[in-house]
């Protein structure tokens, strides 16, 4: 008996040193979001072809994978990618490339830019390339100027702690995107 003394202690010990998951509420700033789950639409036009698609975002910080399903000409479509190598998957080929943007160019016809997507989706400036930004007065993006897109976030709602973009209109040229989220679901 008197050999078990320190368990108690151990329990004690062990018990202190666990910490709580991690909630979407423990997020105060956009950046700090690194994994997420969101849904949405996309709709997108260009000056030979248009349309629209539901999707669904899953998103880590070495990897992504966006799942299309609708009338993209395509039926549903599956994008993934990791550093280096992406690929799209639909019901007419397969697809490998560098990039999740070269890919996204079969689905669209025009070059979507995912990597910065990663950034936009979540009102963020993407560091990879100069930008022209404005924020409101609570320090959201409005308006963004970035890889030849002028952007409008014209709408945020509350995601825990944190406002996230719920709308982006883009356009470049005569090419437009609208990319519509219905539901954002940060990860720990």
């Amino acid at each position: 008996m008197t050999r078990l003394w320190w368990l108690p202690l151990l329990a004690l010990f062990l018990s202190a040193c666990q910490t709580r998951p991690v909630t979407d509420t423990d997020f105060t700033r956009p950046d700090q979001i690194q994994r997420w789950e969101m849904n949405g639409k996309l709709g997108y036009r260009t000056p030979e072809d248009g349309g629209s698609a539901t999707f669904d975002w899953e998103q880590s910080p070495r990897h992504g994978a966006i799942h299309f399903s609708g009338p993209l000409g395509f039926g549903s479509a599956e994008l993934t990618w990791r550093p280096g190598r992406a690929r799209l998957e639909t019901g007419k080929g397969e697809w490998q490339a560098r990039s999740p943007g070269e890919l996204a160019w079969h689905l669209t016809g025009f070059w979507l830019p995912v990597s910065a997507l990663e950034y936009w989706s979540r009102g963020l400036v993407w560091p990879g390339a100069p930008a022209q930004a404005e924020k409101n007065e609570a320090g959201q993006l409005v308006r963004l100027r970035q890889l030849g897109w002028n952007l409008e976030f014209d709408r945020y709602e509350p995601v825990g702690q944190v406002a996230l973009p719920h709308r982006i209109k883009a356009h470049q040229d005569a090419n437009h995107f609208t990319l519509l989220i219905r539901e954002w679901r940060p990860l720990p």
